[in-house]
Parts: C-alpha cells; structure tokens; sequence
C-alpha cells in the first residue's frame, strides 16, 4: 500500500520539476536487525519515480562497507544525499560527478523529517543552501572541520 497519496505525488512531481541538476539518494540497508529499513526504503522508493533527475542507489550496510565509508555512514538506515553533475572527461566524453556536501540521514524520514528529506534534495540539486548572506559570513568564518547534527524524535 503507498504511502503517498496522490496529490502529495502530484505536488512532489512540481516541486522536483524546478530541479537544476540530477540528485542520488544512496541508501544504506540491511535485512536483518534493521526494525526501520522498511519503511525508510518504501518512502525513499516513492520519491524516486516522481522525477527523471532522482536515482535511489541502494546498497546492503554489512557487505558494501568501502561505500559505508567512502559516505561516513555509521549505522542504519541511512542515506546519503548527493548531487550527480555531468562533466567532460580528458577523452572529451561525458560522465556523471558526485558533489556530496555532507548531507546524512539517519533513520526514517517521515512526520516533520519528510519536508526536511524534500528540502534537501532540492537544497542538493541547486547546490544552494539558500542561507542569508550574514549567515554566510559566519559560515565563512569556521576553519576547521566541523560535524554538525540535528536530532528529532518521531512525530
């Protein structure tokens, strides 16, 4: 049974038509001990038909781990959001780049954290935070990496 109703569908499919660039969802799962991979990986599957510019990768936790790492995922379910751009090799052909500005999910993404999952992926697709200009400057002003995370409960 869907979990998204059709006009939701529908709003989703114009809001992701304003889409500048293609985005990857890479999902993290697993079949065992995972009580919420489910869900996550049903919410995630809705999401990717509602444009030719999403692509749900799913990858298996236990056995994937060079791409766990290369993502920085540390438990699951998760997903990384990342933005696919086309660029021009040495051999003058053309292939898709990954721009990953960090953003992680961990969990399912739904109440309150399912507009957060659709304004990331639009936030990754421009490749703009949209964040004011004074934000920006002290933005600016941090010189070392630095790990930021938001945590919420289930709504």
């Amino acid at each position: 049974m869907p979990l998204l109703k059709e006009r939701d569908r529908q709003t989703l499919q114009q809001e992701f038509s304003q889409m500048p660039h293609r985005v990857r969802i890479v999902f993290f799962t697993q079949a065992l001990d995972c009580e919420t991979c489910g869900i996550t990986e049903q919410i995630l599957a809705e999401i990717e038909p509602l444009s030719d510019k999403l692509e749900l990768v799913k990858l298996n936790y236990a056995i994937d781990r060079q791409a766990a790492e290369h993502y920085g995922i540390a438990r699951i379910p998760a997903f990384a959001i990342v933005q696919l751009r086309e660029n021009t090799n040495a051999e003058g052909e053309s292939e898709l780049v990954e721009h990953d500005y960090g953003i992680r999910f961990y969990g399912v993404p739904s109440g309150h954290e399912f507009m957060s999952l659709i304004g990331a992926i639009m936030d990754v697709s421009t490749g703009d935070s949209q964040l004011s200009p004074a934000s920006r400057a002290l933005a600016a002003q941090v010189t070392e990496p630095t790990h930021i995370q938001v945590f919420t409960t289930p709504t």
